[in-house]
């Protein structure tokens, strides 16, 4: 993305209206510009090409529609890491029992400490740098579980031994898969050049709508209203299906974990 939006993250929630004000000057544009065509070639000198204006929207409309689709299936993705997670850590919890009762001290706390650091990681984000400090606090606190479970199975009794270095490596080991790939998803966003374009693109969307409507003289302003207030909903939909941390309810995006937390303390 922009290096200035990467920078300021915050500022996603105001970017829907920067469009809608955007937009609206560009049909303001697009009025002048047909008002003075019309005035200096007359009507029959001004036209506009049906074809021309439908092809441009809709191209607006299938960019606008791959990057929603692309926006939905990340935001499914990032969803399901996180259930994953919350369910990998449950079965570590479960499985502490063939440990030492030191042992289980220890591996419980990190696993806590895990726990809090995913909860905490993405919160108050400001910059994208954040979501990287984040992702490698979740790493390391994962590296540390890893550790502290391969020395206490060294300390298991051996009748739980097979069941901590079996069961319990298996299930760390899936656990360090789940919260490796929750932070590549968390990473994973479309090219600005596509949204640039999209933007670009809505824009001129804009422009034409100001354009046709002077020289068919065929003025709605409902419906060019309409269209300004969905674009923006829809910029808005796209942006919190990317920045769910951000723009969406903390409890929605983070309720499996929040359970489990609930569960073990």
């Amino acid at each position: 993305m922009h290096s200035f939006f990467e920078s300021n993250l915050h500022i996603a929630q105001y970017v829907p209206f920067g469009l809608i004000i955007a937009i609206i000057i560009f049909t303001a544009i697009g009025w002048s510009v047909g008002l003075y065509r019309l005035k200096k070639y007359g009507e029959s000198g001004a036209v506009i090409r049906d074809s021309l204006a439908a092809a441009i929207f809709g191209l607006s409309a299938l960019v606008l529609g791959f990057t929603f689709s692309g926006s939905a299936s990340r935001y499914v993705d990032r969803m399901d890491a996180i259930r994953v997670q919350a369910q990998t850590l449950q079965q570590v919890y479960g499985s502490l029992k063939y440990l030492n009762k030191n042992d289980q001290v220890v591996v419980k706390k990190s696993l806590d400490d895990l726990l809090d650091a995913r909860l905490t990681a993405y919160k108050n984000l400001i910059a994208m740098s954040d979501i990287d400090a984040g992702g490698a606090k979740i790493m390391a606190a994962t590296r540390k579980i890893q550790e502290d479970v391969t020395q206490a199975t060294l300390n298991t009794s051996s009748e739980n031994k097979a069941f901590a270095t079996g069961l319990l490596t298996s299930q760390v080991s899936n656990l360090a898969t789940a919260f490796a790939a929750g932070v590549i998803d968390t990473k994973s966003h479309p090219p600005s050049l596509l949204l640039k374009f999209l933007f670009a693109l809505l824009c001129i969307g804009a422009f034409l709508i100001g354009y046709t409507m002077v020289l068919k003289n065929e003025t709605d302003w409902l419906l060019a209203s309409l269209y300004t207030l969905l674009i923006g909903i829809s910029i808005y939909v796209i942006l919190s299906l990317e920045l769910p941390n951000l723009l969406m309810p903390y409890e929605e995006v983070n309720r499996d974990l929040l359970m489990l937390k609930d569960t073990v303390r």
